[in-house]
């Protein structure tokens, strides 16, 4: 059993973002799931993971918009690029200085899991506009499986800044 810890959308993101991720999946017969970024994956300790989290000392991370991005590879099948700020980048390496797992970190936020041919994937990034930035504020570690369905999530906490914790 694996896990993964996202950087989850405050509230008025996670709902732009949900809307075009579940229109995606209703067009194109694909899974629905939460919108975020993964920060960091292959964990397999939660109680590690979660002590990990706990040493994370950020203010919420504003996420740049790099363009969209397609794949082969089902997990990014489209997504957002997003920009690899100081911020981001820290948060990082605090998990990975705290965990076992060797995640390589590609920041994005994906928009659709569905093998697509390339002509549809084009048609798809040039018919969606999308927003410069977005602001997160949650790190959640979920359960995680070959299925988003049954993602589960195990852990959730609001990002700390220097002056108090955002209970959201």
């Amino acid at each position: 059993m694996t896990y993964s810890i996202w950087l989850v959308p405050e509230k008025v993101d996670s709902l732009y973002l949900d809307r075009i991720i579940k229109n995606l999946a209703k067009l194109y017969f694909a899974p629905k799931f939460s919108p975020h970024i993964t920060i960091y994956g292959g964990v397999r300790d939660l109680d590690a993971a979660k002590v990990a989290v706990s040493k994370i000392k950020s203010k919420r991370v504003i996420a740049i918009n790099n363009g969209i991005g397609q794949s082969d590879y089902l997990w990014k099948t489209l997504f957002i690029n997003i920009k690899k700020t100081s911020n981001l980048r820290k948060i990082h390496n605090t998990l990975q200085q705290n965990l076992d797992s060797n995640y390589k970190f590609n920041p994005h936020i994906s928009l659709i899991y569905k093998k697509l041919d390339k002509t549809t994937k084009k048609t798809i990034r040039h018919n969606i506009k999308l927003k410069k930035r977005f602001t997160f504020n949650k790190i959640v570690i979920i359960k995680s499986s070959s299925n988003p369905k049954k993602w589960k999530k195990c852990y959730s906490s609001s990002i700390k800044t220097n002056r108090r914790v955002h209970n959201l």
